[in-house]
């Protein structure tokens, strides 16, 4: 990704306008996934930790500049898979591996840890899997992360799964992004609470 074109200079106009629109309040910082974006600076803050998180701003610059170029749509609540995203059969195995391994890895076996984790964005209990959580990574745009745990014939599996909405607010590229950032989120959160 070209940390060149998402930059604060190039994206602050359009990322001012998520100010009281999308789900956002009408308030000087964009709070999603326990991140805060000032609209004043740009600057990002990773509420867990109380400390600056400057990493992460080329991408959620990208993010947020396609969600504000969204109309707000109910969830019709039909789930689909990231293959089912227009485009995403190409990008599936990248997905996977960015996406979805690491949260086999972390929470694989253990997976109440997942649910412990998820509590902290506010997550939804669901009922797939042996753990599953809906937790939404921006207010409009929900997640469902399934994990079914490790066993002594088959390794730990996870999955994430999009309202069918999905492509109405992000690209199939962001969609991988946001599914990334909520799986490091995750990982993050995971940390916080050992």
């Amino acid at each position: 990704m070209g940390a060149d074109i998402w930059t604060w200079e190039k994206c602050k106009n359009k990322l001012k306008t998520l100010r009281g629109r999308l789900g956002f309040p009408d308030s000087t910082n964009l709070h999603f996934l326990k991140l805060a974006l000032s609209l004043e600076t740009g600057e990002m803050q990773d509420e867990m930790r109380n400390q600056p998180y400057p990493e992460a701003k080329p991408t959620i610059y990208c993010i947020l500049s396609g969600y504000a170029d969204a109309k707000p749509t109910p969830e019709t609540k039909q789930l689909i898979s990231y293959s089912q995203v227009p485009g995403g059969v190409g990008y599936n195995a990248a997905f996977i591996r960015r996406a979805v391994q690491p949260l086999e890895r972390i929470f694989g076996s253990n997976v109440q840890r997942l649910w412990t984790a998820a509590q902290l964005f506010d997550a939804e209990k669901l009922d797939y899997g042996d753990c599953s959580a809906k937790i939404h990574a921006l207010p409009l745009v929900p997640l469902v992360v399934i994990l079914r745990a490790a066993s002594p014939e088959f390794s730990a599996s996870a999955n994430m799964l999009f309202d069918s909405t999905i492509s109405n607010y992000l690209s199939t590229e962001q969609v991988a992004m946001l599914s990334q950032l909520t799986a490091l989120r995750l990982a993050r959160a995971n940390e916080a609470i050992t």
